[in-house]
């Protein structure tokens, strides 16, 4: 039986405001920034380029639409909510898969005034749901305490999630974690990394098309020390010995495209620029990623196609750039 399914990957959108932060902006690392977000960010990231990203992909009728974080700018809990809202822009949870960034976990900040305004988009599909031998992979599941009126998002030491869909499987990673002042570094840690292999073996033994979302760079050749993910030589080894069929990333605000080697192929490891840049430098321009994955029967391995959609400054619309990713 033939399996097709279409999604798009955004990313750093960046596409809040920090007016009105007040006192909250006086921490030290919130007011550098703030101090970056006044003279640089506020004008290179707009609302309206995301607008019309999330336009774009309504029209593109995809099935799934996988984000891989820094929604916000110094994690005011206003900006949780504002980026709330342009999620259930984008589509409803059950469509929208997110993982957050360093952006998102800028400053420690109590779950309930940031993550938890996005619970419903972090969360993976329930334990109960899965096969058991998938959510025993998976560790213990994030749950709403008794009581709560609002649902609990996975925290750092929940992670991996999981997204099934059909023959699709979306892994979420987490390398969000406060650094200090003018750092920006991520980690996963051994725990999520034993996880994820465990994961990637058990979803390849039940034919799953595998596809890896973080946010962080996982080859960090041009990537210096302050912002690079501390672990991404372990997260490749992973990946090198389980395979995967694409793994996706954000942080670099500019399309990377690399061929890991898989234990049976190659494996596409692509990051993508900005959902809402204006095209301060025109390698940065707003961009999104198309990708259809196809089968032909449960025993046959997968296709991957990808399309590149880039924001037209004079039409104020997304466009397909006719490049390719791999």
């Amino acid at each position: 039986m033939t399996f097709e399914i279409r999604f798009a990957h955004l990313s750093d959108w960046h596409a809040t405001s920090l007016v009105g932060g007040g006192a909250e902006l006086l921490q030290a690392k919130r007011l550098s920034g703030w101090v970056s977000w006044r003279f640089s960010r506020r004008d290179r990231h707009s609302t309206d380029v995301l607008e019309a990203a999330i336009r774009d992909v309504h029209a593109q009728a995809v099935d799934r639409v996988l984000v891989t974080g820094d929604l916000t700018h110094v994690s005011l809990e206003n900006e949780f909510r504002a980026a709330a809202l342009q999620l259930e822009s984008l589509g409803s949870p059950e469509e929208v898969f997110l993982i957050p960034g360093n952006h998102d976990c800028y400053v420690p900040v109590a779950p309930e005034r940031s993550w938890d305004y996005w619970a419903d988009y972090l969360s993976g599909t329930p334990h109960d749901a899965l096969e058991p031998a998938l959510a025993s992979c998976l560790g213990r599941e994030a749950t709403t305490p008794s009581g709560s009126d609002r649902k609990r998002a996975p925290r750092h030491e929940d992670y991996p999630t999981l997204r099934v869909q059909g023959r699709l499987a979306v892994i979420g990673l987490c390398s969000a974690i406060p650094v200090p002042l003018f750092r920006a570094r991520g980690e996963l840690g051994a725990v999520q990394l034993r996880r994820l292999e465990a994961l990637l073996e058990s979803l390849r033994d039940r034919g799953y098309a595998r596809v890896v979302m973080l946010h962080h760079p996982v080859v960090d050749a041009d990537e210096g020390s302050r912002r690079a993910l501390v672990d991404a030589a372990e997260l490749r080894s992973v990946l090198e010995r389980q395979g995967a069929d694409l793994v996706l990333h954000g942080h670099k605000h500019r399309r990377r495209v690399h061929l890991l080697d898989g234990p049976d192929q190659k494996i596409p490891i692509i990051g993508v620029p900005s959902s809402s840049e204006v095209g301060s430098r025109e390698e940065k321009r707003a961009q999104y990623h198309l990708y259809r994955l196809r089968s032909e029967s449960s025993s046959d391995g997968f296709r991957l196609d990808a399309e590149i959609r880039g924001y037209d400054p004079v039409s104020k619309t997304f466009i397909r750039i006719d490049e390719t990713l791999f």
